[in-house]
């Protein structure tokens, strides 16, 4: 975790500004400033995929993420190796947590959409199922504040959120460390249904101001029980260039 005089600065002027801030309003915070809501980036992403400690699958991903009206859309493809390029996946935030997800598969020439019990699966083999990749409505989880605590050294809010339909979501309870500063969430424990057994965890190894945003570049998403992750690098983002809505639709899925 990088640090700066920014970043002490404006962990001062938090502290104070935001002491009395709600379960809801830092849930917000943090859905808002995840790596897959950003009002406008273009980024390419190396991905590793690593079992018991060690890499055994490395790729390259490029991806647009745009808000519009509130709403974020996400098209991701995978460049590198020739054996997944040509994949696309694409996620419309239709309405506030109503998400509607497509994926592309160049073998089959064939887009399909993701529906069901296909949500809660892997996403490309990785440690993301799809319901990672979906968009959030903070009404429709119960937040509650827990004991503010440290991250890497980083002073952080800590919100414990439980859905209201669990019928509905992947997980039975979420656990989120939101950084003071910058609003960020720096760490999120995943629960079962059963609200106790730790599913997934996932952690902000970097952050890094880009023109004069701060984002994530480096994270991992953990799945405990199979002691694998998958760790996210941004190589390289844009957050100025305006992106199209048509480079982001089911068309541009199989050109």
């Amino acid at each position: 975790m990088r640090r700066s005089v920014f970043i002490a600065a404006a962990m001062l002027w938090t502290t104070s500004a935001f002491a009395n801030e709600t379960a809801e309003q830092i849930a917000r915070f943090a859905l808002d400033n995840n790596m897959f809501s950003t009002d406008n980036s273009r980024a390419t992403i190396d991905m590793e995929i690593a079992r018991d400690g060690k890499v055994v699958r490395q790729r390259k991903i490029s991806a647009l993420v745009k808000r519009k009206e509130g709403l974020v859309t996400s098209f991701v493809e995978f460049v590198d190796p020739a054996d997944v390029a040509g994949t696309k996946f694409l996620s419309v935030e239709v309405a506030p947590g109503e998400t509607q997800q497509f994926i592309y598969l160049p073998a089959f020439k064939k887009t399909k959409r993701v529906v069901g019990a296909q949500r809660g699966t892997s996403f490309m083999g990785t440690d993301f199922s799809y319901s990672d990749l979906e968009g959030r409505d903070v009404n429709k989880t119960s937040w509650k504040r827990l004991p503010d605590e440290k991250v890497q050294g980083e002073d952080c809010w800590v919100i414990e959120g439980v859905p209201k339909k669990p019928e509905d979501e992947t997980y039975g309870r979420s656990v989120i460390w939101v950084h003071k500063g910058n609003k960020l969430p720096l760490k999120s424990d995943f629960y079962d249904k059963d609200k106790t057994t730790l599913t997934k965890k996932m952690v902000v190894n970097k952050l890094s101001q880009k023109d004069g945003k701060w984002i994530m570049t480096d994270a991992v998403m953990q799945t405990v029980a199979k002691n694998s992750e998958t760790r996210l690098r941004v190589t390289s983002i844009d957050l100025k260039t305006p992106i199209p809505d048509e480079a982001l639709s089911r068309e541009a899925l199989e050109k």
